[in-house]
């Protein structure tokens, strides 16, 4: 192999990590852009619920100041969610399945009532999250009667 074809190489196998990363970047925001989910980076959250749910406790701490806490919205969960689902901050949390998501988003005024609590084990229980069911069930031990809860997919 002469020098020329070898520098030829060598510069392509340095280029090409680069042009790939470059490549799956600019294809992940189009798709972002066209179906508002990215393929590779995580999409920014629009509300406390969606940040709940994808465990952004960064953005969960900056919203909870300037957002109702309690109040349903349109949450996308690509991790844990097929579509987007209406959702309170809490649900939101529980579907994250991390018990210091549920924590924080009552530490930031979210309302825990019986119904809301009910609904809450509702989804856990369907998630087949024990971590969750366990936190949840150390608030309220009572039995369990998910008849009329919708569980979000």
């Amino acid at each position: 192999m002469d020098a020329a074809r070898y520098r030829t190489l060598l510069m392509v196998a340095l280029a090409a990590p680069g042009a790939v990363v470059a490549l799956l970047t600019g294809v992940s925001g189009m798709s972002a852009l066209v179906a508002d989910r990215p393929l590779i980076l995580a999409p920014v959250p629009r509300n406390a619920a969606e940040a709940a749910g994808n465990r952004d406790v960064a953005d969960v701490l900056v919203m909870s100041n300037a957002t109702d806490m309690n109040a349903r919205a349109e949450a996308r969960i690509p991790l844990r969610l097929h579509e987007p689902n209406l959702l309170t901050p809490l649900e939101a949390a529980v579907i994250s399945e991390r018990a210091y998501m549920i924590r924080l988003v009552r530490d930031r005024g979210a309302r825990l009532d019986a119904e809301e609590l009910r609904t809450l084990r509702c989804i856990a229980e369907a998630r087949k999250d024990r971590g969750t069911m366990a936190y949840l069930t150390a608030i309220d031990a009572g039995p369990l009667n998910c008849e009329g809860v919708k569980i979000p997919y």
